[in-house]
């Protein structure tokens, strides 16, 4: 293990291999799991899917580090708190708007709200930050782009499910797939707390569910929604540069486009 741990092209090759397996088990979970003969929408079956992608990513994680560095370089080890009330400040704008524009969801089900918020942002986050980009970018020492390049690809993948046609499809793999560069931006800008994303990510995806607005049927949104998405973003990455120059940190000194 040492010597793979030692060459960066291995490492590179083996987070590579392990998305391919990953994207394998997500694409044959249901034949995976169907002796168990679970509900399609139940949460048991998300929750095990879930698990069942995470072991490549457990196995490579424990080739690529030593057992008590494993948490440390997810950014999982980090302040939970400081990250929920981040998540929550940055997304403020959504919460505002959708209020003003939408009404509240009486229909809203605690399943609903672990079954696409929850549960994904954590997911998701450790999977394609805190591992694919993170062990990229922090390990394999590619440059920004190219280690959020492929995580941002296949994390729009992970969400075409979510158009009604073509058109809306496409859309939402366009604007999951931005939205990946965001968060792993964000993710490198607060110190590689993973917290800061998972929470960006449940929050944004809570207001979804939480308000009715026209366009939050699938992930691409409408006109209005993408708007208040959009200003989320800006104000939190202007907060988050001030912040950094404020108190003089590093973070934001990251090379773009080493190979």
């Amino acid at each position: 293990m040492d010597s793979i741990r030692k060459s960066r092209l291995a490492t590179l090759g083996i987070i590579i291999l392990c998305c391919v397996l990953v994207f394998w088990v997500q694409w044959n979970a249901s034949e995976l799991l169907a002796p168990l003969h679970l509900q399609s929408k139940s949460l048991v079956r998300y929750i095990l899917k879930c698990m069942l992608s995470l072991i490549p990513v457990t196995i490579v994680l424990f080739i690529l580090h030593r057992p008590s560095a494993i948490i440390e370089t997810l950014g999982l080890r980090d302040s939970v708190l400081r990250g929920l009330l981040f998540g929550l400040l940055f997304t403020t704008p959504l919460y505002i708007g959708f209020a003003i524009i939408g009404h509240f969801n009486v229909e809203l089900t605690l399943h609903w709200i672990l079954y696409f918020c929850l549960i994904p942002a954590v997911f998701e986050e450790i999977l394609f930050r805190g591992f694919l980009f993170g062990q990229l970018f922090r390990v394999g020492k590619l440059g920004f782009f190219w280690a959020a390049f492929l995580p941002a690809v296949l994390f729009g993948l992970f969400h075409i499910y979510q158009g009604n046609d073509f058109l809306s499809s496409v859309a939402a793999f366009g604007v999951t797939m931005l939205g990946s560069f965001f968060f792993s931006w964000m993710y490198v800008a607060w110190n590689y707390n993973l917290w800061v994303p998972i929470s960006l990510h449940f929050f944004m995806n809570l207001a979804w569910g939480l308000f009715v607005v026209e366009g939050t049927g699938n992930a691409a949104g409408g006109l209005i929604s993408n708007i208040l998405r959009a200003v989320c973003i800006v104000f939190a990455i202007v907060f988050t540069i001030f912040y950094v120059k404020r108190r003089n940190l590093e973070s934001l000194k990251i090379p773009v486009f080493k190979i």
